[in-house]
């Protein structure tokens, strides 16, 4: 029988991990090969630490690990699963578990008293595992893909707009609570952009210098982390306004993690052109 240790990835070698990321993922329901450079880019969004985060090792080769982003959130200090992964060879032996085993207790010593994930709806068996080890679904989240209708006039037309992009280092983050419907996921975290704020535009629409609504996008992928408008000018054309800049700019957007409850963004998503193309759970337990 072969012997496996798990341990923490506080001494990480990336490219090494990086071989064992891709193999792990090579047959997820959405296939996908990263870059090391990607990973740490990624990692340090979503405020890795790597001493709490942990790899099981067969003979020296690295076979499963999980990644924890550690953080303070209204009060009580979170680890979140940024990525579980098991190699082909090495799956049912239970090794997400016996991580889990390995690693509740180290954080509880770190003071950390919730575990947070996201996991596609349709892996059923992730799901089962993390029921099993005590997970329950906290929220329904929606993912959209697609081209922005750049040809769809809006209802109204707001008068003297204006568009500007920002450095998210020079954007006031203390206003933007009166655009959200709902708390933004752990990758599309104010803090999630600010520890990366070179990959980032803030794209602001403006009427009479008073910001009226907002998005947040990674302009190199078109991927749109956030985006909100102010509740009392909703429905006057500044959101479709500031969609249609953007599909002007980018053949392609993504949305991740819009919460399903959130019927009048995922109305208005799904009106400019954009699909559902995956649902998530996102999933806690309370240490």
């Amino acid at each position: 029988m072969v012997k496996i240790i798990i341990k923490s990835l506080e001494n990480i070698n990336l490219q090494e991990f990086t071989i064992c990321f891709n193999d792990a993922f090579s047959d997820y329901i959405i296939p996908f090969k990263v870059s090391p450079h990607y990973l740490a880019e990624r990692f340090t969004g979503a405020g890795v630490h790597y001493n709490l985060s942990f790899g099981v090792f067969s003979e020296d080769k690295q076979v499963a690990f999980i990644m924890h982003g550690i953080e303070e959130h209204n009060g009580e200090k979170i680890a979140f699963d940024i990525g579980t992964g098991v190699i082909p060879s090495y799956r049912g032996k239970r090794l997400v578990a016996q991580i889990y085993n390995h690693a509740i207790p180290i954080l509880k010593q770190h003071n950390v008293q919730k575990c947070l994930l996201e996991v596609i709806q349709t892996n059923e068996k992730a799901i089962k595992a993390y029921n099993n080890l005590g997970f329950q679904i906290k929220r329904e989240l929606s993912c959209f893909k697609g081209s922005i209708r750049i040809d769809l006039p809006p209802s109204t037309t707001p008068e003297h707009i204006c568009i500007t992009t920002v450095s998210p280092n020079k954007f006031d983050w203390s206003i933007v609570h009166a655009f959200w419907n709902f708390e933004p996921s752990w990758e599309q975290s104010v803090q999630a952009i600010l520890r990366n704020p070179h990959l980032y535009d803030v794209i602001t629409i403006s009427e009479q210098n008073t910001i009226c609504g907002y998005a947040v996008i990674d302009s190199k992928q078109g991927r749109i982390l956030q985006f909100g408008v102010l509740k009392e000018k909703r429905n006057q054309g500044f959101g479709h306004s500031l969609f249609q800049w953007i599909g002007k700019r980018h053949s392609i957007i993504s949305i991740n993690n819009v919460d399903k409850y959130d019927i009048e963004s995922i109305r208005f998503l799904k009106k400019i052109g954009l699909n559902i193309h995956i649902e998530q759970y996102e999933m806690e337990k309370t240490l």
